[in-house]
């Protein structure tokens, strides 16, 4: 992420980033222009949500999902066998 800086408006990149709680991040930043090599800190948070997830559609997705049956996954196991599709014709 980039920002401007602060002194000189150039182009500033984040060099490191902490998180200071799970919504507000502390990023450290330092501005690309030579001559000005300002060194800054900025901080970043969650203003508002715009769209939260679905959870009870996912809960109930789950509940609805078949079992899925055991398979023996080497090569002497069911699973190796070809289908009817996969037959070599004689």
């Amino acid at each position: 992420m980039a920002l401007k800086c602060p002194e000189c408006g150039m182009v500033a990149h984040a060099r490191t980033s902490a998180y200071e709680a799970p919504s507000v991040k502390r990023s450290w930043y330092q501005c690309q222009n030579l001559e000005c090599s300002c060194t800054f800190t900025a901080l970043e948070s969650v203003d508002t949500v715009i769209m939260k997830p679905w959870r009870n559609e996912r809960e109930s997705d789950k509940a609805q999902m078949p079992e899925k049956q055991q398979q023996t996954l080497n090569r002497y196991g069911s699973a190796s066998k070809l289908s009817s599709r996969q037959q070599i014709p004689v």
